[in-house]
C-alpha cells in the first residue's frame, strides 16, 4: 500500500491523501486591484485532486504586497474573485488554505500605496532587488514599525483570515519563511528592535505568536497552519543561532493546537530540522523541499510527516495524484513562464490523454509487488463486441495464482497482461452489429480471459448481461465468477441430483458461498469445511454441517459423498478421494494437476468456467430478487490492488472481494 494516497487528518479536514500543493507566486492577478483573474480558477480546478492546495501568497493588505500581479484578500472584489477558485475546488472534492504573505521590507514603494516606504520591523536596508512593473529595482531601506503600526499590522491579518473564510477557504496558513515580514522580527539579523518585539528571543517571537493568535480568534487554530523554512537565508535574512531560534518558535506554537506545521526543508542546510522539530509540535507536520514521489512515500510511511509538499511538479501536472499513482512520465516545469502575465505555463500544462487507458499488469511472474498500474491505449468495439467503462471488478485466487506463476502451463500468457476476469460497469461503446446493448446501460459478466482490470474492457457481448438496479456494481462484480463457476462445476461437470451429498472445500469463499444456495436449492445435502467462524454464516446459506478444517479431520467426520467441489487444491485435494461413495467424482477448479493425479477407478476432473449470459441473467436475477445472497468481504481501491490481491491470497473473510475503480 502507497500510503501517500491513504486520507490524513489535519485540524478538523480530513484529506483524501497526502500530497500537498504548495503555495507557489504566479503572477496572474491583475496589478491594480490585486484580483485574482478568471484563469485563477481553472488553475487551482485543475488541480483539485491534491489533498490540500495552499494557495500562492496573497497579501493581507495593500502595504503587504511585495511583487507584481500577486493577489490579495482585504477588498470585496478580491474575495469575490477567491470564491470561485474555492467553489472550484470544493466542486472537485478538494481543500484548500489561503496563504497570507506580508512582504514587508521586500518590496517597493512603486507597489505601495502613495508609494509608501515597505515597511519591517527595523530600518535595515536588505541586499537585492525587487521585480516591479518597470523590471528590477534596488531594495530600498523600509519604515521601522512602531509597536502602535504593529498592532494595525497584527489587527490586517486578523481581518485577512476573516476575509478569507468569506470566500470560502477552509483555513488559512501564515507565511513566516522566506525572508518576508514574520521571519524579519523572528530573525536577529533583521530585528534590531530594543522594545518588547525585539532583543531577545523570547520578543522576537512575539510578533508571530501575535498574529497566529489574531488569526485563530478569527478561524479557530484547528484552520491555522503556519509555514517555516529554517536557514533558507531568501531575501536576505539571516538568524545568528537558527537551530536555537526555530526550536524555540516550534515550543512556543506547540500549544496552540494549530492545524499544521508546514516546514520547508533546503537542500543546503545540512542540519537536519525535521528530526529536531518533529518531536516538539503533536499536531500534523507537511513537509516539503526537492522530494521524489519515493522519498515522499518514505517520508509519510515512516511518520516523518503527515502530508508530502510538492511545489514546481504540481505547478507543471495538474493531475500530479493519478501521475503518481500510475508511474506516469511527469512535465517539466518551464521555468521561463513561471511569474509571465498570460495562460501559458499557467494553465496550458498537459494532462494524461484522455484517450488513455489504466490498467494493473504483470511483466514477469513474480511476487506481491509484480503488478503495476499503468496506461495503456483505450480499445475499441469491433464486430459483436461491447465497449465497457469498469466500475468494479471482482478478485478471484486465479490473480495470485498467475501472478506467481503457479498455473502458467494451464493459462499461457504473452506478457505484459492485465489481470482481472469478471468486471461490472456502464457500456461506453458499441460494434457496428450489436443491437442487444446500447451505451449508457450497465452490465455484468466474465470475460473467459484476462483484462478485467481496467478502466475500459472491450467483452464479446454474448458474455455481457444487464445489471439488475437493485444491485449496486460492487455487488454485481463479485457475481459472474463465482456464481458461473458454481452452478457449472456442480450440475455440468458434478451432475449433482437432488437426494446426492456434496462436500464443498473453501464453502465460505465467493464460489463456495454460491456453490452452497445452489446444492440447497437442488435438494441435495450439503456439507462444507471452513473456518469455524463462518460455521453460522454457511448455515445461514443452507449448509446441513459445517467441518472446521483447522480443528479436525474432514475425512472422519463425513460419511461417502456424491461429489467433492474443490476449490482449495493441495492436500485437501488428495485426502478427498478417500470419501467418495461409489460413482462419486471429484471437481476441482482449483488444481488442474487433478487430471494427473486422479487415482486408478476413480472419477475425478478440473473444471474452467465458461460464460453463459443467460445463466448469468438468472442468477442475478434472483440476487436483486433476495432468493439469494452475495457477500462482498472486502471492497479495495484501484491503488491498493496489489495487495487486495495478496490478501485474497492470505485469506480474507466470507464472501468475495471486488476492488471498485
Amino acid at each position: 500500500m502507497n500510503h501517500l494516497f491513504t486520507p490524513t487528518k489535519i485540524g478538523r479536514h480530513i484529506l483524501r491523501n497526502r500530497l500537498v500543493m504548495a503555495p507557489m507566486t504566479r503572477s496572474r492577478a491583475d496589478d491594480a486591484t490585486g484580483v485574482p483573474s478568471d484563469s485563477t480558477v481553472q488553475y487551482y480546478g485543475q488541480r483539485a485532486d491534491a489533498g490540500l492546495i495552499i494557495t500562492e501568497g496573497t497579501f493581507p493588505s495593500a502595504m503587504g504586497k511585495g511583487y507584481v500581479r500577486t493577489p490579495g484578500i482585504y477588498s470585496d472584489a478580491q474575495v469575490q474573485a477567491w470564491k470561485a477558485v474555492t467553489d472550484a475546488v470544493h466542486a472537485k472534492g478538494g481543500t484548500i488554505f489561503l496563504q497570507l504573505m506580508h512582504t514587508g521590507r521586500v518590496s517597493h514603494p512603486s507597489m505601495l500605496p502613495e508609494h509608501a516606504l515597505p515597511v519591517a520591523p527595523s530600518a535595515i536596508q536588505p541586499n537585492g532587488t525587487v521585480f516591479t512593473a518597470t523590471g528590477p529595482q534596488a531594495m530600498v531601506t523600509p519604515r521601522a514599525l512602531s509597536t502602535t503600526d504593529i498592532a494595525g499590522v497584527i489587527d490586517e491579518f486578523r481581518l485577512a483570515t476573516r476575509r478569507a473564510l468569506e470566500a470560502g477557504f477552509d483555513g488559512v496558513e501564515l507565511h513566516a519563511a522566506s525572508g518576508y515580514l514574520p521571519e524579519q522580527f523572528l530573525s536577529s539579523e533583521t530585528n534590531q528592535r530594543s522594545d518588547r518585539y525585539g532583543g531577545s528571543l523570547e520578543n522576537r517571537v512575539r510578533f508571530i505568536m501575535e498574529v497566529l493568535a489574531a488569526m485563530s480568534a478569527e478561524a479557530g487554530s484547528d484552520r491555522i497552519g503556519i509555514k517555516i523554512s529554517p536557514e533558507m537565508n531568501f531575501n536576505d535574512v539571516k538568524d545568528a543561532a537558527p537551530q536555537e531560534t526555530y526550536r524555540y518558535l516550534v515550543e512556543q506554537i506547540a500549544p496552540l493546537n494549530l492545524a499544521y506545521l508546514h516546514l520547508a526543508v533546503q537542500a543546503k542546510v545540512e542540519f537536519d530540522y525535521s528530526s529536531m522539530l518533529r518531536p516538539l509540535f503533536k499536531g500534523a507536520l507537511l513537509q516539503g523541499g526537492g522530494l521524489t514521489p519515493a522519498k515522499a512515500e518514505v517520508l509519510v510511511q515512516e511518520q516523518h510527516a503527515e502530508a508530502a509538499v510538492f511545489g514546481s511538479l504540481y505547478l507543471a501536472n495538474p493531475d500530479l495524484v493519478q501521475r503518481f499513482q500510475l508511474g506516469a512520465p511527469l512535465n517539466q516545469p518551464q521555468r521561463e513562464t513561471f511569474y509571465s502575465a498570460g495562460p501559458e505555463g499557467y494553465i496550458d500544462y498537459p494532462t494524461l490523454n484522455a484517450s488513455s487507458n489504466r490498467a494493473v499488469r504483470i511483466h514477469a511472474y513474480g511476487g506481491a509487488d509484480t503488478p503495476t498500474l499503468e496506461l495503456v491505449a483505450r480499445p475499441v468495439a469491433a464486430a459483436g463486441e461491447v465497449l465497457v467503462h469498469v466500475r468494479a471488478a471482482g478478485v478471484n485466487s486465479l490473480d495470485w495464482k498467475i501472478r506467481d506463476g503457479l498455473v502458467r502451463d494451464a493459462f499461457p500468457l504473452d506478457l505484459p497482461a492485465t489481470l482481472g476476469i469478471e468486471l461490472a460497469g456502464v457500456v461506453a461503446g458499441v460494434g457496428p452489429d450489436v443491437l442487444d446493448f446500447t451505451v449508457g446501460e450497465r452490465v455484468m459478466g466474465p470475460l473467459s480471459r484476462l483484462g478485467a482490470y481496467a478502466d475500459y474492457v472491450v467483452v464479446a457481448a454474448t458474455k455481457l448481461t444487464h445489471t439488475p438496479a437493485a444491485l449496486d456494481d460492487v455487488q454485481a462484480a463479485a457475481i459472474p465468477v463465482a456464481a458461473l463457476t458454481a452452478w457449472q462445476a456442480l450440475f455440468d461437470a458434478g451432475e449433482l441430483k437432488r437426494g446426492q451429498t456434496v462436500l464443498i472445500h473453501g464453502a465460505a469463499g465467493g464460489v463456495g458461498s454460491f456453490a452452497v444456495q445452489f446444492a440447497r436449492q437442488a435438494g441435495a445435502r450439503v456439507v462444507a469445511t471452513a473456518q469455524g467462524v463462518n460455521a453460522g454464516y454457511l448455515q445461514g446459506l443452507g449448509a446441513d454441517q459445517v467441518i472446521d478444517y483447522r480443528t479436525a479431520n474432514f475425512w472422519e467426520h463425513c460419511g461417502k459423498v456424491d461429489l467433492v467441489l474443490d476449490l482449495v487444491g493441495g492436500d485437501t485435494l488428495a485426502k478427498s478421494w478417500q470419501v467418495l461413495a461409489e460413482g462419486g467424482q471429484i471437481v476441482s477448479t482449483a488444481a488442474p494437476e487433478i487430471m494427473g493425479q486422479t487415482p486408478q477407478g476413480k472419477r475425478g476432473k478440473w473444471f474452467q468456467m465458461q460464460a453463459d449470459a443467460r445463466r448469468l441473467a438468472d442468477i442475478a436475477g434472483q440476487v436483486a430478487g433476495g432468493q439469494l445472497l452475495v457477500r462482498v468481504s472486502e471492497v479495495a481501491e484501484l491503488a491498493d490492488l496489489g495487495g487486495a490481491i495478496e490478501r485474497n491470497k492470505l485469506g480474507h473473510g466470507p464472501g468475495k472481494m471486488v476492488v471498485k475503480f
